[in-house]
């Protein structure tokens, strides 16, 4: 399967990256998000379904990255073989 992230989660994402850059005054932290990120696709691409969580009220399944700081929403296309990167949120959002 390929993963696919939305317009939505994209943006989310890079936010993200830049608030820890502007907030930490270094890109480490952001790395680490980024290698942990590229770690869970690798996973998602291979085990879409494993240590996922569903919700039946979004129609997503979710993974959370990083001890539990951030997480990843996203829904599977079995038919175009495709996982869709729907949300990218901090942990300490609330909830969608």
């Amino acid at each position: 399967m390929k993963a696919i992230w939305s317009d939505n989660a994209k943006a989310s994402y890079f936010r993200t990256l830049g608030y820890w850059i502007k907030h930490n005054g270094s890109r480490t932290y952001s790395d680490k998000i980024t290698m942990e990120v590229n770690v869970l696709l690798a996973e998602l691409e291979q085990k879409p379904y494993f240590l996922a969580k569903y919700s039946k009220s979004l129609n997503l399944y979710r993974r959370i990255i990083i001890r539990g700081k951030f997480v990843v929403y996203y829904s599977i296309d079995e038919l175009n073989g495709t996982i869709i990167i729907t949300h990218f949120r901090s942990a300490s959002q609330i909830p969608l």
